[in-house]
C-alpha cells in the first residue's frame, strides 16, 4: 500500500452554478416507470460503469444517472415498513433491498441453497419470521417512489449450516485437530457452491417482471470477505483439502524431493506426507518475542509457501465466484464485491469489536493469511465491476475520518464502482457506540463530512441503517431535513458536477503498488511507502520510471527494502531509498526518534520536544548512516544512530529548487524515518518540500480536489482555507455564494461542523 500527496493541477475545474440546482433537480431524475407486468420481466436496460466526466458513473443504457441511496435494514419487515417512508420523499436515485432469509438455516440461510440442492427455483421457499420478500420491498419503495432503481445485497453470504454438516470433511481444522464452521480454502466442493448459489440467486432475480430496475448486486464472499478463521487466530487449515492442496502445490513448485529438503531445511520430508506447517505465533510468548518481525526466507519458507498457496486458491475461487456472478445477470448488470479490504479492516478483528476478546500480542496477518495478495489483478476479473465496503469503525465520529474499509482509489483509478456503507449511527437509538452522533448538528458535521470524503475522492457513499428496533437511525425529523439537502445535492451535483470532479487535489489518497503500473497513474507530489519491504529489479525500475524524478519526495517506513525476497539485509534497502545503513540491528526494537537539527524545510518551527514513534517493537533495525540527519533514534544500548535522514538527488525537491531547468527524471528527495506515524505537522512539510499546494494550517480534516473543498473539525474558531488560485466559491451546504473571487476562504466554525465549498476557476 503507498499513500500519496496529489499535485495539484495549475486550475480549478467547475462549471455547474450552486444557483441552478432547484432547477435543474427536476432534470436529472429518472423519468417515470410504467406500472411493472405482472407475469414476465420487462425488457433489460444495458447496466454499465463508464467513465463520466472523469469519474466511475452508472449508466443506464448509456446515459449517466446519479443514484443516492438508502440501505434500510431489509431482514426485519417492521423496520423496513417503517424507516422506508423517511428516505422516499426525497427520490433516491436507487436503494438496496435484501435478498429474503429462508427459514431454519441462520444468517447464511438462502432460499435457493440448501445442503446440495441449488437452484434459481427456490428451495427453501419459507422466509424467515420477519423477513419481507423481494416483492413486498420492491412494491412498497415503488409505490412511494416509482422512479427508483435497485441494488440487491446479501446475494451469498457463506456456505450455509445445511451445506456445512453434510460436507463437515470439507471444514477448516486447526492445528489442534478442531474443525471450525467455516469452509477451508482448498474445498472446490465449497467454491463450486459459493458460485454456483450466487450464479442461481442472481437468475432468480433477473426473471422477476421488476428486473429492469435493478442495477446491479452485492455479492458476498465468506461474509464480508475476511476469511473467518484468520479473524480468530489461525492461519494454517490442516483439513485434509488443504493438505492434499499442499502436498500438490509443494511437487510442483519443487520438482523434486531433493530441493524441497533443502528449502525447507529438513532432510526428512516427503511429498505423499509433508505436513501443512504449524503456526510458531501460537507456541508462547517467550518464543514470540525472539521471532523477528521481518525474517530471511531460509527461516520461514515453509510459512511463505503455504501463504503463496492461499493467495493461488483465493484468486482461483474469487475467478470462479465473480464469472458466476456475471453469467447470473448475462453481463448486463453491476456486480459489487463485499471484499478485498487491504486499506482497513473490519468488523472481523474481534479484538476491536468482540468485549470478551483482548488484543493480541501478535495477529496472524489478516490480508496474506485470507489471500490477499497480488490482488489487483482479481480487480480485473469478469465479474468483478467494483466494491462495496463498510468504512473505518474506531475514527467514524466527529473529528475523525470516513475511510472506506476496501482499496477505494484503485478501485476508481481502474474507472471502476465503489459504494461505501455510510453506517453513520445516531442518537435516535442508543447504544451510542461506534462514534454515534449526538445530536443534529454532530449528524450534520458527520454526513457532510462524509459525502465531502466521497465527492473529492470519486466514490458513492450511501446511507445505511442496521438499527435492530423499527425507529431506526434516521427517524428525526430534523435529521430528515439533512438527508433532504444531501440528497438534492447527489441530484444536481453528482450530475454536473460530482460525477465529473477532477481526481487530482486530494491531501491523499491510498494506492496498491501496482497500481504504478497502469498509464492513467496520475501525478503526485509526495509518496509514501510505509510497508514496501520487498524490493526487487522490477519494482525498483518501476520506482525509477514513476516516482524518482519531476522533484517528487519520497517517505521509506522503518522496513523499507529490508529483503530482496530471501534475504533480510541492508543491501536491499541501500539500492531502494538510495540511503547507506548502519549494520542491521538484531531483535524487535522499540521505536522513538528525538529531532535534534531545525534548520531543514522539514523540522523548521517545530517544538524542540518532539519525538516521533511509539512503544511497538519490531525488528530488525535499519538506521541511516548518510544523507543529512535530521533526529536521533533512542535505540537499545543507546547507539547514536539516525532516526530521521533525508537524501537529495539530481536537483531535489521541487519546493526546494531554485533553477530554471525544468526537474525530470532523477530529481527527487528520499526521507527515511525508522518509525511510525508522523504527524501531521511533518506531512505538511514533506508536501510544501515537494512544491505541493497546503490548503490549511491547522489540523482538521481537510478533502480538496479541483471543484470541491471541505472543512470538518470538533474545534471551533476561526477557519482558513487557502485555495491554489483565484476562484468563485459557493457554500454547499446552504446554497449562497461566498465570494466572487478570493484565494482564500475565511469563516467561523462552531463545532463539530463541517464546511464544503464549491469553487470555479475565474
Amino acid at each position: 500500500m503507498i499513500r500519496f500527496f496529489h499535485a495539484m493541477r495549475p486550475r480549478v475545474a467547475g462549471t455547474l452554478a450552486v444557483l441552478l440546482l432547484s432547477a435543474l433537480a427536476a432534470t436529472v431524475r429518472a423519468q417515470p416507470a410504467p406500472a411493472p407486468p405482472t407475469t414476465q420481466p420487462a425488457a433489460h436496460p444495458r447496466i454499465e460503469v463508464r467513465l463520466h466526466l472523469g469519474k466511475p458513473t452508472v449508466h443506464v443504457d448509456g446515459k449517466p444517472v446519479a443514484i443516492p441511496m438508502y440501505s434500510p435494514m431489509g431482514f426485519s419487515r417492521p423496520h423496513f415498513l417503517k424507516q422506508v417512508p423517511f428516505f422516499t420523499p426525497h427520490h433516491m436515485g436507487a436503494y438496496f433491498i435484501w435478498r429474503p432469509f429462508a427459514d431454519g438455516d441462520g444468517w447464511a440461510a438462502s432460499q435457493f441453497w440448501n445442503g446440495d440442492q441449488i437452484s434459481s427455483t427456490p428451495v427453501n421457499p419459507k422466509l424467515a419470521g420477519g423477513s419481507p420478500s423481494f416483492e413486498e420491498q420492491i412494491d412498497f419503495i415503488r409505490e412511494r417512489d416509482p422512479d427508483a432503481y435497485f441494488f440487491v445485497r446479501e446475494i451469498t453470504t457463506d456456505a450455509p449450516p445445511s451445506w456445512r454438516k453434510l460436507h463437515a470433511d470439507q471444514l477448516f481444522v486447526t492445528q489442534e485437530g478442531k474443525p471450525l464452521d467455516n469452509a477451508s480454502l482448498a474445498s472446490d466442493l465449497y467454491w463450486d457452491a459459493l458460485a454456483r448459489a450466487a450464479g442461481a440467486t442472481i437468475e432468480a432475480i433477473e426473471k422477476q417482471p421488476w428486473s429492469d430496475r435493478v442495477l446491479g448486486y452485492w455479492c458476498g464472499i465468506f461474509g464480508e470477505g475476511t476469511y473467518g478463521p484468520v479473524a480468530d487466530g489461525w492461519l494454517f487449515d490442516h483439513s485434509a483439502p488443504m493438505t492434499a492442496k499442499w502436498r500438490a502445490f509443494l511437487r510442483e513448485k519443487y520438482g523434486s524431493v531433493e530441493k524441497l529438503r533443502e528449502a525447507h531445511k529438513d532432510p526428512k520430508l516427503e511429498f505423499d506426507t509433508i505436513e501443512v506447517p504449524r503456526d510458531p505465533l501460537l507456541e508462547g510468548q517467550a518464543k514470540l518475542a525472539g521471532l523477528s518481525y521481518w525474517q530471511d526466507a531460509s527461516e520461514n519458507r515453509p510459512r511463505r509457501d503455504y501463504l503463496e498457496l492461499t493467495a493461488k486458491l483465493v484468486h482461483q475461487g474469487y475467478e470462479k465466484y465473480m464469472a458466476a456472478c456475471a453469467k447470473g445477470s448475462g453481463g448486463k448488470k453491476i456486480c459489487l464485491h463485499d471484499a478485498l479490504k487491504l486499506t482497513q479492516l473490519g468488523w472481523n478483528l474481534h479484538g476491536f469489536f468482540d468485549p470478551g476478546k483482548g488484543w493480541w500480542p501478535a495477529y496472524p496477518e489478516f490480508m496474506t493469511g485470507g489471500g490477499y495478495i497480488g490482488v489487483t489483478r482479481i480487480f480485473d476479473f469478469p465479474g468483478c465491476d467494483g466494491l462495496v465496503t463498510p468504512h473505518d469503525y474506531q475514527a467514524r465520529g466527529p473529528g475523525g475520518v470516513f475511510e472506506p474499509e476496501g482499496s477505494v482509489d484503485s478501485i476508481v483509478l481502474r474507472g471502476k464502482l465503489f459504494l461505501c456503507e455510510m453506517d453513520t449511527r445516531t442518537f435516535a437509538n442508543p447504544p451510542l457506540d461506534y462514534g454515534s452522533a449526538l445530536d443534529v448538528r454532530e449528524y450534520a458535521a458527520v454526513s457532510w463530512r462524509n459525502f465531502a470524503t466521497g465527492f473529492t475522492r470519486g466514490f458513492h457513499p450511501y446511507w445505511m441503517d442496521l438499527c435492530g428496533k423499527p425507529e431506526g437511525w434516521f427517524g428525526e425529523a430534523e435529521i430528515q431535513k439533512v438527508v433532504a439537502r444531501q440528497v438534492e445535492f447527489n441530484e444536481a451535483i453528482m450530475w454536473e458536477q460530482k460525477m465529473g470532479l477532477a481526481r487530482c487535489g486530494v491531501p491523499w489518497r491510498v494506492y496498491l503498488f501496482e497500481d504504478l503500473e497502469r498509464d492513467n497513474f496520475p501525478a503526485h507530489r509526495v509518496f509514501y511507502f510505509p510497508n514496501l519491504f520487498r524490493a526487487d529489479d522490477k519494482r525498483l525500475a518501476l520506482l525509477k520510471s514513476k516516482v524518482f524524478r519531476d522533484g517528487n519526495v519520497v517517505l521509506w517506513g522503518p522496513g523499507s527494502g529490508i529483503s530482496d525476497g530471501q534475504k533480510i539485509a541492508t543491501a536491499s534497502a541501500t539500492k531502494l531509498t538510495g540511503f547507506e545503513f548502519q549494520p542491521l540491528m538484531p531483535g524487535n526494537i522499540q521505536r522513538r526518534t528525538l529531532l535534534t537539527r531545525f534548520d531543514h524545510p522539514l523540522t523548521q518551527g517545530l517544538p524542540a520536544d518532539t519525538v516521533l514513534g511509539g512503544p511497538l517493537a519490531f525488528g530488525p533495525g535499519l538506521y541511516p548512516k548518510d544523507g543529512l540527519s535530521l533526529g536521533e533514534a533512542w535505540t537499545v544500548q543507546g547507539k547514536r544512530y539516525s532516526g530521521l535522514a533525508v537524501k537529495t538527488f539530481g536537483k531535489g525537491p521541487r519546493g526546494a529548487y531554485k533553477g530554471k531547468e525544468p526537474l525530470g527524471e532523477g530529481d527527487w528527495a528520499s526521507v527515511f524515518s525508522t518509525t511510525v506515524p508522523m504527524p501531521a505537522e511533518v506531512w505538511r512539510r514533506l508536501a510544501r518540500f515537494a512544491g505541493a499546494h497546503v490548503w490549511s494550517e491547522g489540523n482538521d480534516v481537510l478533502l480538496a480536489d479541483e471543484s470541491v473543498v471541505a472543512l470538518h473539525s470538533v474545534q471551533s474558531g476561526p477557519k482558513r482555507i487557502e485555495l491554489p488560485g483565484p476562484c468563485r466559491v459557493w457554500d454547499v451546504v446552504t446554497g449562497k455564494q461566498v465570494a466572487g473571487r478570493t484565494e482564500k476562504i475565511e469563516f467561523d466554525l462552531v463545532a463539530p461542523e463541517t464546511r464544503v465549498f464549491r469553487m470555479e476557476r475565474r
